[in-house]
């Protein structure tokens, strides 16, 4: 019974780390060069509010 739990545990652990890998590849791809943060100001509810967003061109 502990020899079935075993087994189960390490299949369900190398599904997870190969499914999270082939997940995150495609976001080594993307590489912008350009990028720089803005600021960007409004107001909401009467207070200012200061976001910084990424643009990248």
């Amino acid at each position: 019974m502990k020899n079935l739990i075993l087994a189960s545990a390490l299949a369900l652990a190398s599904v997870v780390a190969v499914s999270a890998s082939s997940e995150a590849a495609p976001m080594h791809h993307r590489h912008h060069h350009h990028c720089y943060m803005k600021k960007v100001k409004h107001r909401v509810h009467g207070h200012w509010v200061i976001r910084k967003e990424r643009v990248c061109r």
